[in-house]
């Protein structure tokens, strides 16, 4: 059995409707939270700007809730950033 790197098996899962959604969450949550760093913003804080709890905000990082794009626009003016969705070329690859 050959050995295959990580990137050539994620383009492979990323190819699939579920696993391109779930690049596109985590890309954008990591987003999120290279935010919060850069700001020193806690869970806490980000739950608070959100006017939700903790909990939920620890849900989302994990990827047990629910990520609609309301609850994205609402994360990222968080944050003090704006949501931007766009399409790309089938063969295009993501900037890391």
């Amino acid at each position: 059995m050959e050995t295959q790197s990580f990137s050539v098996l994620m383009a492979r899962v990323a190819d699939s409707d579920g696993g391109q959604s779930a690049c596109v969450v985590v890309e954008f949550l990591a987003q999120v939270n290279a935010r919060m760093r850069a700001q020193g913003v806690s869970n806490a804080e980000l739950a608070r700007r959100l006017g939700t709890s903790p909990a939920y905000v620890t849900r989302l990082f994990r990827g047990t809730a629910n990520l609609s794009v309301q609850t994205m626009v609402k994360l990222a003016r968080a944050v003090g950033a704006n949501l931007h969705l766009g399409l790309v070329g089938k063969d295009a690859t993501t900037a890391g």
